[in-house]
């Protein structure tokens, strides 16, 4: 069931089902996408996810999957696959703020601006549906590709966590990012 559209994906509720949990988790086990994050320094099992996921829905977060159209030349042209998640947590309702956070799994289809088209569709989604003042997140300073993404659809950054990340042997800060609504109002009006 599609929520969210655009031109390269389309964001649907996460169903949490046992093919979401083996997809996702097989992907974070290879580790193919996941260097500059804390997601997959555990081995995962699909009833892991789905256990960390059902946790996220009781505490009020959105949670999508991101799904594309597939890039086997065999498959119907309405095809689509499952390629990550993305979505707002760690809701705090006196505040109106959200933390956004995404990962594409997939690395075929890392590159190709999807990650930022669901960001786009979720941001506007929190402002325009959810009633946002501010959502955030944090990024790895080593992951440029990703701040280049978040700055593009209108983040900015507001601070740094010093050596909060610990990947492969090394600590990373954590640089904080954010958008207000009059923010990304002003944006979606530029862009009309």
């Amino acid at each position: 069931m599609t929520f969210l559209v655009g031109e390269k994906c389309e964001l649907r509720p996460l169903e949490r089902n046992d093919q979401e949990a083996l997809e996702f988790t097989k992907a974070v086990n290879a580790g193919l996408t996941t260097r500059h994050l804390l997601t997959g320094s555990y081995p995962m099992r699909p009833i892991d996810i789905k256990d960390v996921w059902d946790k996220e829905a009781k505490a009020g977060s959105v949670e999508f999957g991101i799904w594309t159209q597939g890039n086997n030349p065999m498959y119907h042209p309405d095809y689509r696959v499952f390629i990550g998640t993305c979505g707002l947590y760690s809701h705090r309702d006196i505040y109106q703020l959200w933390e956004f956070r995404i990962l594409i799994f997939d690395p075929q289809y890392v590159g190709k601006r999807i990650g930022e088209e669901a960001t786009r569709l979720t941001v506007d989604y929190g402002f325009m549906r959810l009633n946002a003042h501010r959502i955030w997140l944090g990024v790895n300073e080593a992951n440029i590709a990703a701040r280049k993404c978040y700055e593009k659809v209108g983040f900015v950054p507001e601070g740094v966590k010093r050596k909060e990340l610990y990947c492969y042997g090394q600590w990373y800060d954590s640089v904080q990012m954010g958008i207000l609504r009059e923010e990304w109002t002003s944006i979606s009006t530029a862009k009309a």
